[in-house]
């Protein structure tokens, strides 16, 4: 944290001098998108995407938090609190969507399943992610859920092995922040 200062005196009729101080936050400027997203396996290595996705929640220049909010019943009605949100409460999720036809390559599904099925233990060392389609940030997170065509689970069929080589059905993948890079 850097701490800017700045002084200044003026006259405000015959009062008598005063001194106050006032903290402001200055955010750091957004960084430019640049590329299409990275996952950094500590096992498997660095995989680009080879497509971004289509869509994306909880994140933009920096995740979104959202505040947590609580409610218990009383006697008289209710309780209820709201306070601020922590970074580790965030879920990402990353949808590419099979609009026109197709969704990624294959190989790219199969990354994203490699990445999801070998998850490493988190005491140990994490999975970074790098949205890079929409900010220069970086963050370890958990691979939560793979699923394409729709439901759970990964859906396949004979276009994706046999024809194409593409995904011609939606994918979405949930990840869970643990902390920023």
């Amino acid at each position: 944290m850097t701490t800017l200062t700045s002084s200044a005196t003026f006259s405000v009729g015959d009062a008598a001098t005063a001194t106050e101080q006032l903290a402001i936050v200055i955010l750091p400027a957004v960084a430019a998108a640049s590329g299409e997203g990275r996952l950094i396996h500590p096992t498997l290595g660095t995989y680009d995407y080879a497509r971004a996705p289509d869509q994306w929640t909880n994140m933009d220049a920096d995740a979104i938090i959202a505040p947590t909010w609580a409610s218990t019943r009383t006697l008289g009605g209710a309780a209820n609190t709201l306070w601020q949100g922590k970074l580790r409460d965030v879920e990402v999720v990353e949808r590419w969507n099979a609009d026109g036809g197709l969704s990624m390559t294959v190989d790219q599904l199969r990354m994203l399943v490699s990445h999801w099925t070998n998850p490493p233990d988190p005491a140990v060392a994490r999975v970074k992610w790098y949205p890079s389609y929409v900010n220069g940030n970086g963050y370890e997170v958990a691979m939560v859920s793979l699923a394409s065509g729709g439901g759970e689970g990964i859906t396949l069929n004979h276009v994706i092995f046999n024809e194409a080589g593409y995904v011609n059905f939606d994918v979405e993948l949930r990840l869970r922040i643990l902390g920023k890079l």
